[in-house]
């Protein structure tokens, strides 16, 4: 079988997680893995979470290794995958079956020990967080680049990208991630600066390199008005085409759900403090 082109510019080892609970969109995952981020001597990693239902013992007892086999099941088709299409040897992939919630699994040492990039990908943004809260806390504890591919069929193009940057700059690993894809698929890319940014001379030195390094991409640069930029997220991913969502590591990122957000605002505009 015919092996597909992976990346071989950027030497040295890395970590890449795939989040595998996203079944649709796990081969588009992959090949923008391997397209794009993939270095020699890079571990794949492909965690597939589980968790027992937490109603009767009896049934608990017959549906857990239902739940955990169908999950290594998933995990050595994608394993396979990997192995058939891109030739991957079997000591670069490791399979990771969780028993737990992806966020429970942000919080071990075995992930927090490592720098990763993280990938996930489904065929519309709405159905990779059909809950609202749920979105929030996971790109939160995710802590690390995280590319969110959304509406791509496995080898698509991607024909826009968001960027949120609320980072103080964007590494030269991401620099060269949006090179490649800005020579290869002419994409439009948004930039969506935080408020961090506030002066003039701020927001210049932070798109510069961006415009620099995105040559052959359409390049277009907002600024967020309000909170941490999950509206205009949102607003974006209602176009619904090929897109890349990007988060860059962050520590500090707190995305706000609804209610807290609102008593957050009130409480500080009642100091006299203007949001």
């Amino acid at each position: 079988m015919q092996t597909k082109e992976i990346g071989t510019s950027i030497k040295g080892k890395s970590n890449i997680l795939i989040l595998a609970d996203y079944s649709e969109g796990n081969r588009a995952a992959i090949h923008f893995a391997m397209r794009y981020l993939y270095r020699p001597g890079s571990l794949i990693h492909i965690i597939q979470t589980w968790q027992k239902p937490n109603f009767g013992s009896s049934m608990v007892r017959d549906l857990s290794p239902m739940l955990e086999g169908i999950a290594n099941s998933e995990l050595d088709s994608l394993k396979s995958h990997l192995q058939n299409r891109y030739s991957m040897p079997d000591d670069q992939i490791r399979l990771i079956p969780f028993e737990g919630d992806l966020c429970a699994y942000f919080k071990t040492e075995s992930y927090q020990s490592k720098e990763w990039q993280v990938v996930m990908g489904s065929r519309n943004y709405e159905s990779l967080f059909p809950n609202k809260i749920r979105m929030n806390e996971l790109i939160n504890q995710v802590s690390q680049d995280l590319f969110v591919l959304v509406g791509l069929e496995d080898n698509n193009a991607i024909s826009e990208i968001f960027i949120l940057a609320d980072a103080l700059e964007t590494t030269s690993s991401n620099l060269s991630v949006l090179k490649k894809i800005a020579i290869s698929e002419n994409p439009n890319i948004k930039v969506c600066l935080s408020r961090l940014f506030e002066s003039a001379e701020e927001r210049k030195n932070r798109v510069l390199p961006l415009i620099e390094n995105c040559k052959g991409a359409r390049v277009t640069f907002a600024q967020i008005e309000k909170g941490e930029g999950q509206k205009e997220i949102h607003e974006f991913a209602q176009k619904g085409r090929s897109q890349l969502i990007m988060f860059e590591k962050n520590p500090q990122r707190k995305f706000q759900n609804g209610i807290k957000a609102c008593l957050d605002s009130w409480l500080l505009k009642s100091k006299g403090i203007r949001v």
